[in-house]
């Protein structure tokens, strides 16, 4: 459905230190700073081909800002993962917005957890999979 998801930066090289800890228990790993250095571009490894997370500094040069009542997230295959992806998170700096477990008013198997990144965006971690 997606092409690739962008989120923006004020310091990208902060930005890809906090991504690579966060990302990495879901398999997700930067491809390159491809077509320009100011942009990182992050793909899950056993889907190559699918869809790109794309972290940078804006194009027009303004600052980065987060969107207010967006969320960026990313699937997982255990709630191992989500715990991971939460505990790496949090230990580089990202803001709890919600820690791991149920949430049983989403669906009786939505494990998930919510954080703010170093620049303010909104992600989430889930895992759909029952226990």
């Amino acid at each position: 459905m997606f092409s690739h998801i962008t989120v923006g930066t004020r310091d990208l090289d902060r930005a890809i230190a906090f991504y690579d800890a966060a990302l990495g228990p879901l398999g997700i790993r930067m491809l390159a700073r491809r077509h320009n250095p100011e942009r990182a571009l992050y793909a899950a490894m056993d889907a190559p081909d699918g869809a790109l997370f794309s972290v940078y500094t804006p194009i027009n040069g303004e600052p980065a800002t987060a969107g207010n009542g967006v969320t960026v997230a990313f699937e997982a295959t255990s709630r191992a993962q989500v715990d991971a992806f939460y505990a790496h998170a949090i230990s580089r700096g990202a803001t709890d917005e919600g820690p791991p477990g149920l949430r049983l008013h989403y669906s009786p198997n939505y494990y998930g957890t919510y954080i703010r990144d170093l620049d303010g965006n909104k992600l989430c971690c889930v895992c759909h999979r029952a226990a």
